[in-house]
């Protein structure tokens, strides 16, 4: 019977031994096999294996036309510079077509140009160079943006500006002919020269764009005139600004930075609350008083207001208050009142003669359309309703043309009283002095 030593290889290690490998001989062995793995596939391929280059999330559909060229791509730098470059092309896209439409134009231009690539069977040799000078630019030789290889992009027709300096390259041509064909002695059966009629083509040519860069430079000069000429209509408006600001109150003399400070505006604004009061009381009265006793009765609400204005500016002064809330304070009663004035004459005018006439005609109007209502009351009240609406838009019709009346017999007044020399000399000298006491204090 052999012995164990006898069944065990001899050039082994023993059971439940592990053999000690050097790592020298697994890097060698795998760098072997990965050379050999690229040797075969090149020599299946005849060209180098691609790079792995991911197209971003956001351009995924943008560039999948042109996915296949995106993955030659090999440097990061380079891959940048062509996500640049889409992202610079939609935002034009956008700006002009809008955020819908932008990447669906630019995946279409990206597949009509890997096309026209391959229909001319002329290798890409550098990817990032195609992609970005090639692919991806609008190729328009026009003005309008619209326009790429000389259609438009949003409705794939023709461009028209493009036909139409396409017609104007023709017409120079034929006018260019014609020249010639007058000028020089013809041959061949009428036919020009040719070397003749290509001089004169860009002789031609030459002396219109010439005249396209002095009219460039004419509108550029124009430009820089007008810009120069409205910064200065601003500079002197800023002047004319801080001039007003700088000039005293034109009714009291006081240093303010308006025409008129806030105390005389307020107290102004009192005024036309008493004018337009009187102007109601003389309204509500027309059909009772004379003229005489209108006047009075106008001029007696004006006065009514202006005392409740002094009595509520009086009370802000007694609880120390400064005179500029004391004017809004009177300003406030004064507005207050006129609105309860115009309320009451409302209320006068809404019976008069006229507002019932206008009510009376409101009601047999809607009278006469009763068949539209389901009863005789509903039509009843229906009437009654256009009625109350006829007779109070009359009162307002009153109402705002007895203001508008007032108003325009004030603004006569004021224009036929001319300026007064002393008033206004008065009025800087008293901004002279309380400018001084300020100064002083």
């Amino acid at each position: 019977m052999s012995s164990p030593d006898a069944l065990a290889p001899t050039n082994g290690p023993l059971r439940g031994e592990q053999q000690m490998i050097c790592p020298s001989d697994v890097t060698t062995s795998t760098t072997n096999a990965a050379r050999q793995a690229l040797a075969a596939w090149t020599g299946q391929s005849l060209a180098a294996p691609q790079s792995w280059a991911p197209v971003p999330k956001e351009l995924a559909t943008v560039l999948a036309p042109v996915g296949s060229v995106f993955t030659l791509v090999a440097r990061s730098a380079a891959r940048q510079a062509v996500v640049a470059a889409a992202r610079r092309e939609l935002h034009l896209l956008r700006g002009v077509f809008g955020p819908g439409e932008a990447e669906r134009l630019l995946s279409a231009r990206l597949s009509r140009r890997l096309n026209q690539q391959r229909q001319s069977q002329v290798p890409i040799e550098d990817p990032t160079a195609w992609l970005i000078g090639r692919a991806m630019p609008r190729r328009g030789n026009c003005y309008d943006s619209r326009c790429d290889e000389g259609r438009r992009m949003d409705t794939e027709s023709a461009c028209p500006a493009c036909e139409m300096l396409i017609a104007d390259r023709r017409a120079l041509r034929h006018s260019v002919a014609a020249r010639l064909s007058s000028s020089l002695p013809l041959i061949r059966s009428g036919q020009a020269p040719r070397q003749d009629f290509e001089l004169l083509v860009r002789q031609e040519y030459a002396r219109q764009k010439a005249l396209c860069a002095v009219r460039r430079v004419q509108s550029t000069e124009a430009r820089a005139a007008r810009d120069a000429a409205a910064a200065a209509r601003l500079v002197h408006l800023k002047a004319l600004e801080a001039e007003r600001k700088a000039a005293p109150c034109l009714e009291c003399g006081r240093q303010t930075e308006a025409d008129v400070c806030g105390i005389c505006t307020s107290w102004k604004a009192v005024e036309l609350a008493a004018a337009e009061c009187g102007d109601l009381a003389r309204a509500t009265w027309t059909t009772v008083l004379s003229p005489t006793s209108q006047e009075w009765t106008a001029d007696q609400a004006a006065d009514e207001v202006l005392a409740e204005a002094e009595l509520a500016a009086g009370r802000g002064r007694r609880e120390g208050v400064t005179e500029e809330t004391a004017a809004c304070m009177a300003k406030l009663s004064a507005e207050l009142t006129a609105w309860e004035r115009r309320r009451a004459a409302l209320d006068t005018l809404a019976h008069e003669a006229r507002a019932e006439a206008e009510a009376g005609a409101a009601f047999e109007a809607e009278l006469r359309r009763a068949h539209l209502h389901a009863s005789a009351g509903d039509a009843q009240h229906a009437a009654r309703a256009a009625a109350e609406a006829a007779r109070l838009r009359t009162a307002e019709h009153l109402v705002a043309a007895a203001l508008a009346e007032g108003r325009a017999r004030r603004q006569g007044a004021l224009r036929q009283d001319e300026a007064d020399p002393y008033r206004v000399g008065a009025a800087r000298v008293r901004a002279e002095i309380h400018r001084t006491k300020m100064q002083a204090a």
